[in-house]
């Protein structure tokens, strides 16, 4: 059990790390991060299909076009959208979007097993919401003043990456649902193969992408790989094989310890992370109001998850 949780956190601590890419590459266009940062994590496939060639053989030109759906929307677009939300409104901002995930997935889940009669009575749900309401507001009141004043936004444009952030916490919620439903019904062909898929099915799309957009001058300085080609290509590096690689092993390490009423709960730590990595960042402490609004964010999350919990154990 505490190994599992050990696996858990490292996963989270590792994830956290996309947050602060965007902050270190303010000067970047969320499209050429994105489109790099996918382009390594695709090139990185291309050595593991090497050894799992048999298996990826097994795939129909359907598995191939949903892998491709999947990771375009669900990986592509959803980082895109995370990197202008973290630019635009800040990385506690999107952090936060992130940890409502757990209770979104849930929420979708318990709407679609009514037709089966597994679903949780939406009355129980309602003190939970309203927590996690209250909490992303009270958390994000000084975050606002923050992108606003102090670091020359505008009103304007922090809602604009609220909108953004909030995308990516759609696109991040369809995907493990619709990932999960593939899995379930292709069970022999195994989660590590349809990784690799979904890897290798987006990779001629993020290397074309992100050169037309360098080559059209979306770099800052025009350049193929912008003003700072080393800083940029290092953390591409990170963010697309430690933070794509080795955090999904970890997180699978983690699932193959814990029960996955647990396990979906964990991924709160995501968001301490990646609130923890924007402070230190910015070297300052959280507001008094941040903290609160987290606290009251996590416990409904918790508390929601619970009642998913619950109902499934009686079940």
């Amino acid at each position: 059990m505490l190994l599992g949780l050990a696996y858990a956190i490292a996963a989270c601590a590792i994830w956290g790390l996309i947050y602060i890419f965007p902050l270190l590459l303010p000067q970047y266009d969320p499209a050429l991060i994105a489109s790099a940062r996918f382009a390594f994590y695709g090139a990185g496939c291309l050595f593991l299909a090497y050894f799992q060639r048999e298996k990826l053989k097994t795939l129909t030109f359907a598995d191939w076009v949903y892998a491709f759906k999947l990771a375009f929307f669900g990986s592509l677009v959803y980082y895109c959208s995370l990197v202008a939300g973290v630019q635009l409104a800040g990385a506690p901002v999107a952090g936060m979007f992130m940890c409502c995930i757990p209770v979104l997935v849930a929420i979708i889940s318990n709407y679609r097993g009514r037709s089966k009669g597994i679903s949780v009575a939406w009355s129980r749900l309602s003190i939970p919401l309203v927590l996690i309401a209250l909490g992303m507001v009270v958390a994000n009141w000084t975050e606002f003043a923050y992108m606003v004043n102090e670091h020359d936004g505008s009103a304007e444009l922090f809602w604009l990456g609220v909108g953004f952030s909030a995308l990516s916490m759609l696109l991040w919620t369809w995907y493990p649902i619709r990932n999960a439903d593939w899995l379930l019904a292709n069970k022999r062909k195994g989660p590590k193969v349809w990784a690799t898929a979904q890897g290798l099915s987006i990779l001629p799309v993020t290397v074309i992408g992100y050169f037309a957009l360098a080559l059209s001058g979306m770099t800052p300085d025009g350049s193929l790989f912008g003003p700072e080609p080393g800083k940029f290509l290092i953390l591409m590096l990170i963010a697309g094989v430690v933070c794509g690689w080795m955090g999904a092993a970890l997180w699978n390490a983690m699932s193959e310890r814990l029960p996955t009423a647990l396990a979906g709960q964990l991924i709160v730590f995501e968001t301490i992370f990646s609130v923890i990595y924007a402070h230190i960042w910015r070297g300052q402490w959280p507001t008094v109001s941040m903290v609160i609004g987290m606290v009251m964010l996590l416990f409904g999350v918790l508390a929601a998850m619970r009642v998913f919990r619950q109902s499934r154990v009686q079940s």
